[in-house]
């Protein structure tokens, strides 16, 4: 009983790996893949558009792909092709946040435990950041994309940040970005309309595409910046911190 105990988080990792290996290899061998792509999803979408189950579709497509760690930033672009800014921003901003919200706990489920057996006190320093500074750390990298959005989802999940300052600002991080490209996916699909507003849009869209970019510098001026794990403390030679 013992043994099987001390085997039980590995076992849930293994579980977690064969999970996302699995869902990576179903978009490359399948025809997923290819319903994935930009021309075929606009497609799809447009053909659904006038259904009352589209909005539904896209909510189960895009937080499904996010919680098994796919490519859905494509999605966010389609959302405002298809759905426009006024639906498709709220759409994207409800479908990232439940994908990302279970991917979360799906990686602190099956992924927490084993991961502490592996690294041992070398996820303390880890630890003792995110429950220090989770929710501004976090924050920061979401208005500044330096890690993929999935990878923070799925690695956020294998660290002790509070789910509650992971939802809250995931939600907050994310809504420059989204609100962007809808904006300017709904932009470009005004020009087969209308021209001149399409135009106007595209001009606004590129001054919000400029405002984006200009997020790292105000946030170092604010002094946000990515707070740093402090190094384990441990007599041992060996001990270091992540």
């Amino acid at each position: 009983m013992v043994e099987v105990k001390r085997t039980h988080p590995f076992l849930k990792l293994a579980a977690l790996t064969v999970l996302l290996v699995a869902a990576t290899l179903a978009l490359r061998v399948t025809p997923l893949g290819e319903v994935l792509e930009r021309e075929r999803m606009v497609e799809l979408l447009e053909t659904v558009r006038g259904s009352v189950w589209a909005p539904v579709l896209f909510l189960v497509a895009y937080a499904g792909l996010t919680a098994l760690a796919l490519p859905g930033s494509l999605l966010t672009i389609v959302g405002g092709a298809a759905f426009g800014f006024a639906w498709g921003l709220p759409l994207v901003l409800v479908a990232a946040n439940l994908g990302a919200n279970a991917a979360f706990l799906l990686s602190r489920w099956l992924g927490r435990d084993g991961i502490e057996r592996i690294a041992g006190k070398r996820l303390a320093g880890l630890d003792s950041a995110t429950q220090r500074h989770g929710f501004i750390g976090l924050l920061v990298l979401r208005l500044i994309p330096l890690v993929p959005f999935n990878a923070l989802n799925f690695g956020s999940g294998l660290t002790a940040l509070r789910w509650r300052d992971y939802a809250l600002a995931t939600a907050v991080g994310i809504l420059p970005g989204a609100a962007v490209y809808v904006y300017s996916a709904d932009a470009l699909m005004r020009g087969y309309t209308d021209p001149g507003e399409a135009t106007r849009r595209l001009w606004i869209a590129g001054f919000l595409f400029l405002a984006l970019s200009l997020i790292p510098i105000v946030a170092k001026r604010l002094g946000l910046s990515i707070p740093r794990p402090p190094a384990a403390e441990d007599d041992s030679d060996d001990a270091s911190g992540i």
